[in-house]
Formats: C-alpha cells, structure tokens, sequence
C-alpha cells in the first residue's frame, strides 16, 4: 500500500467514532491482545467520558482532555513520548488524539501492520449492531423521559406533584419495548455468534459486551 494511500485510509478510521476505532484495532489485533479486550473497553469509555461535547460519537479529543486520559491512566511523563510517536508515523499533530492513535502508541504497533489487517464483517454481524443500537436508542428514550420528568418534578404545586408520580411510575415500570428490544438483540448477536463471528473477533467481543452491558440498564434517579 503506497504511503499516501495508507495515511488517507488510517485517518478515515480515525473520523470513526469511539467504539469504532476500538472494534478496528480489536479485529486487527485479536491474536496479539485479545485479552486486553477488557482495557480497551475501559479506555474507549474513559474517552468518551472526556469528550464532552461529542461523548460517544466523537472521534478525538483536545490536548487538555488527551492529557487528563494519560493523567487517569497514570502516564503523564508519557506526553512527550506520546507526541514523538505520532510525529514519527508521519501524522500531523494536530493537538488532538484519536482514540486508535492512543491504541497503537500504548500497544506498540504501526498503522502499516493496522491496516494491513483483514477486518471482515458479514450480515448477520450488521444486524445484530443494529439490533443493538435499537436497544441504545429504547434506553435513550427512557433516559431522555426520565430527565424531563425531573426537571419537572423539581418543585412544589399540582403539575411537580404530577410529574413526581409519572416519575415513580417509570422508575418502578416493566419497561416493555426496551425487554423486546433486548431480546431481538440478544437473539442478533447469538446468530452473529453462529455464523461466523471469528471472522471480525474484535467486533463480536463488542457486541457481546455491549449486551451485557445493557441487559443491567434499570432507570435511575439523577443524584443530588
């Protein structure tokens, strides 16, 4: 792959989102850090959480908020080394940091050996992405009614005292179309599993843990 190309097809994984360029790295280095899996995860959140503009659809993050990534991970003498890194990989540095160009700097790897690795994908792993970002946008809707209702409720006279109710009513409710939207996607990504999922062991590891991780969704009061 000519060096041009292969600098123009790293920066389109990194104008993915988070998780994206996670499940990329992921599929492109399950042999080597399968088991890390785990930190990725974490990282990728820890990502998000920093993002405040973007959160989960970002695709970088400023200098300040790529420091305090390294400052939680207890790597801030890194910084320079950090910056050396993507100098030498002929990027730009333009004081922002992709979550995959973070990856490959802490695992040690080139975007030549990255991109040279198959991905793969199939249909079923497509569905069961969609299946599951039908349960992310149930529980968006839940989450979204909640904090309307809070704000509502935050006060005294009729309206606050109904709103305080409905309140009640959804936290303690069987939340219907996000049980059936689970259960599609649970279905969805044990097909997923049966067809083929080895082909992209990055991405179905995700699937998995992000069913996981919605199956504990219970609606919560915001803490004051």
């Amino acid at each position: 792959m000519a060096e041009k190309q292969l600098q123009q097809d790293f920066k389109g994984v990194t104008s993915r989102n988070y998780a994206d360029q996670a499940k990329f790295f992921l599929n492109a280095f399950w042999k080597e850090f399968s088991k890390e899996a785990e930190t990725v995860w974490g990282l990728c959140n820890k990502f998000v959480e920093l993002d405040f503009e973007n959160k989960k659809d970002g695709t970088s993050l400023d200098e300040f908020n790529a420091h305090r990534v390294l400052e939680s991970l207890g790597e801030t003498k890194r910084v320079v080394e950090l910056r050396e890194s993507l100098r030498e990989a002929d990027l730009n540095f333009d004081k922002r940091l992709a979550l995959i160009e973070y990856l490959l700097f802490r695992y040690k790897q080139t975007i030549k050996v990255l991109m040279s690795r198959p991905q793969g994908t199939n249909e079923e792993l497509i569905k069961a992405q969609q299946a599951l970002e039908n349960v992310q946008k149930e529980i968006e809707k839940i989450e979204k009614k909640k904090n309307e209702l809070e704000k509502k409720a935050d006060g005294s006279g009729v309206s606050a005292n109904a709103a305080k109710n409905e309140l009640s009513q959804l936290l303690s409710a069987d939340q219907t179309d996000l049980n059936r939207a689970l259960l599609k996607a649970e279905a969805a990504v044990r097909k997923a599993q049966k067809m083929g999922g080895t082909s992209a062991p990055g991405t179905m590891w995700w699937l998995e843990r992000d069913l996981a991780e919605m199956k504990k969704y219970k609606p919560q009061r915001a803490k004051k």
